[in-house]
């Protein structure tokens, strides 16, 4: 049975700690875990792929896809950097942007994608992501609260840009402006300390 992931209260800690320990026994290759846990999680993934891909068919592809890499990736999945659902969602997320890039499909919000990570399986670029992304949490972390919080949103939560404006009382054209300047200082920010962190040269 495929159910919504979607917490509500008085469960979202029980279904992320029993997400937790389908990761775990997946991670194992224990594929009645993985079985129950595309069960538990497939409709919420095949929601944000669709969102992104704008195609049934493609979406089909990109769900299948995004599971053999969560049954490869579950061993390294770290609880303490993410509940179990964003960690997946993220997987996806970036798996449907690259399928953008590579196909072409149309997107209004070309530029907050293109700042978002790519899954590249070059080792230097991994490394180079990974330092990237550390970053990224501190500028992040730095900002506003309520800049935080609509990052959270949009990106973590998949609230469509509707659902963001009502929360903020603000116009939806506003809410786009600043994700998208939000996502530009976080870039800018990286760079900066990206560049600050270089060693002299000799």
């Amino acid at each position: 049975m495929n159910l919504d992931v979607t917490q509500t209260p008085g469960r979202p800690r029980a279904m992320s700690d029993q997400l937790i320990g389908l990761l775990k026994r997946t991670g194992d290759e224990d594929q009645s875990a993985f079985a129950q846990l595309y069960g538990l999680t497939s409709r919420k993934l095949y929601g944000v792929a669709l969102r992104i891909v704008r195609d049934r068919t493609v979406a089909d592809d990109l769900l299948q896809d995004t599971y053999v890499k969560i049954w490869r990736r579950a061993r390294s999945y770290d609880p303490e950097l993410a509940s179990p659902i964003a960690w997946m969602v993220a997987i996806i997320r970036n798996g449907a942007i690259d399928m953008i890039r590579k196909q072409q499909f149309a997107t209004t919000e070309e530029g907050e994608i293109l700042l978002l990570p790519s899954e590249d399986a070059d080792p230097g670029y991994e490394l180079d992501m990974s330092r990237k992304r550390a970053l990224a949490f501190e500028a992040f972390q730095e900002m506003s609260p309520d800049k935080r919080r609509m990052i959270i949103l949009a990106y973590l939560r998949n609230e469509n840009r509707e659902q963001i404006a009502r929360r903020f009382g603000i116009p939806v054209n506003t809410v786009k402006t600043h994700l998208r300047r939000a996502l530009l200082e976080i870039n800018a920010e990286v760079h900066r300390r990206l560049e600050t962190r270089q060693p002299a040269a000799a």
